[in-house]
């Protein structure tokens, strides 16, 4: 479903990526759109089809850098 992308339109920057800490401190990088896994360094080279700007970035804020 994922396919390559070379460009800033990855998984990392989609509104739906989130990314959760599981118990034993292991990073889970989920899609809420197809509520599922991504395997880990997939969000940096691909994206799928709903793939979303999200508004916050369109903005130019960027609370995670504070």
């Amino acid at each position: 479903m994922l396919q390559p992308s070379r460009s800033r339109q990855v998984c990392l920057t989609c509104h739906w990526f989130r990314h959760h800490a599981a118990a034993s401190c292991i990073p889970l990088l989920t899609c809420r759109l197809h509520h599922g896994l991504i395997a880990h360094g997939e969000h940096l080279t691909r994206r799928c089809q709903g793939w979303t700007d999200d508004m916050v970035r369109r903005k130019g804020w960027a609370p995670e850098g504070a």
